[in-house]
């Protein structure tokens, strides 16, 4: 809410009780030891960030941003008081609502972008202060991050049902369950994505040669409801580099795959920032809703990392309809990932206006910091 200007003609002359407790406030001064310089800050601590401000998301140049949006609340009005207070209760509260405010989180929202049109950092010093956001911390000495939650990524597991041939079952297994893993998830994702519920097991008959390099690879059988899913692991499972040996063998891996906690991000060959355009007060308005929801997200993580402070820029998939049917961190990697997965999923929740022009894809950063009266700032 603004606040209207002052003029000095419409200022009402000060009043004989008014100089009295001026003078009265000096001479307590005065008797008052002087304060200890504040310590040069940490290094650990956010740089100060630059004014930032949602503007429009849009496939040609951004317009002007519009008002910022951030997690203070404005102030409630004080209540006329029937005595006026003493100099000393009016220094005490005035010093009692500087600390509130000092220690008060914030969460600022950056412009959003469209996908594709991510704003270039003018100069070294700005790319390296978008840099220390993007990596941000945890104090210092630093807090140990939390556990994971539950079981976020997809629950896969590789096991070797048989070997036929000089290689030993139980090293093959050691080996493809290492190796394998990150393939198994990439060909998982090419469908997860819009079906969550997506899980299954697959045989893979394998033929390895004598010097451990797969020469073959086929699928026998399989339970998941995705052919191309089931392809891609037959082909994945070629990459497998097995110890070399006196002759080739034959190895029949089983490849499992269940839904995790969290959504699956899509492959990077799906990801278009599509037609669609968003206006500043469709951004506003559904961010103003979400924003006590990633406060509370930040003071539940502050509770256990008290300086805790990041980037954590969020990239929605806006359908044309207006609802969220994807939001993932990119960019930058906040250094709680309990904070990170509770903003993720109130993202998820937010809904639009219905964009111009169909879907689109828009990337929202956020910056938490822990104190909004920093002696960098």
């Amino acid at each position: 809410m603004r606040r209207a200007a002052i003029s000095g003609s419409e200022r009402e002359p000060a009043s004989p009780r008014s100089f009295a407790i001026v003078a009265a406030a000096v001479a307590l001064t005065a008797c008052t030891a002087a304060a200890p310089p504040r310590p040069a800050p940490r290094a650990s601590r956010p740089p100060a960030p630059p004014a930032v401000q949602p503007a429009p998301v849009r496939a040609a140049a951004p317009a002007p941003a519009v008002a910022s949006l951030d997690a203070r609340e404005p102030a409630a009005p004080a209540a006329p008081s029937p005595a006026a207070p003493s100099p000393a209760a009016t220094a005490e509260d005035g010093a009692s609502s500087a600390r509130d405010a000092r220690v008060r989180p914030s969460v600022e929202i950056e412009p959003p972008y469209k996908l594709g049109q991510h704003p270039v950092p003018r100069g070294q010093a700005e790319a390296a202060e978008r840099d220390r956001w993007n990596a941000g911390g945890r104090g210092d000495p630093p807090a140990p991050p939390p556990a994971a939650e539950g079981h976020p990524l997809p629950r896969i597991i590789v096991d070797i049902a048989k070997v036929k041939g000089p290689l030993k079952a139980r090293e093959v297994e050691r080996i493809a369950r290492r190796q394998l893993w990150i393939h198994v998830y990439s060909c998982y994702r090419l469908r997860a994505y819009r079906d969550p519920s997506l899980h299954g097991k697959t045989t893979v008959r394998l033929t390895v040669s004598r010097a451990g390099k797969v020469t073959g690879a086929r699928a026998t059988a399989s339970t998941l409801s995705a052919p191309d899913v089931v392809s891609c692991l037959a082909e994945r499972a070629r990459s497998l580099s097995l110890p070399r040996a006196k002759a080739g063998s034959t190895v029949v891996a089983t490849l499992q795959v269940y839904p995790g906690d969290d959504p699956v991000e899509p492959p990077p060959s799906v990801l278009a920032p599509g037609p669609g355009e968003l206006g500043p007060e469709a951004i506003s308005a559904a961010a103003a809703e979400a924003l006590p929801a990633w406060r509370s997200c930040y003071e539940a993580a502050l509770a256990g990392a008290p300086a805790l402070w990041g980037r954590l820029a969020i990239r929605f998939h806006v359908t044309d309809s207006g609802a969220v049917d994807e939001a993932f961190e990119v960019e930058s990697r906040f250094p709680d990932e309990r904070l990170t997965r509770c903003v993720l999923r109130r993202a998820r929740a937010m809904t639009f206006s219905a964009p111009a022009g169909g879907d689109l894809r828009f990337v929202m950063p956020l910056r938490f910091s822990p104190d909004l009266q920093r002696p960098d700032r």
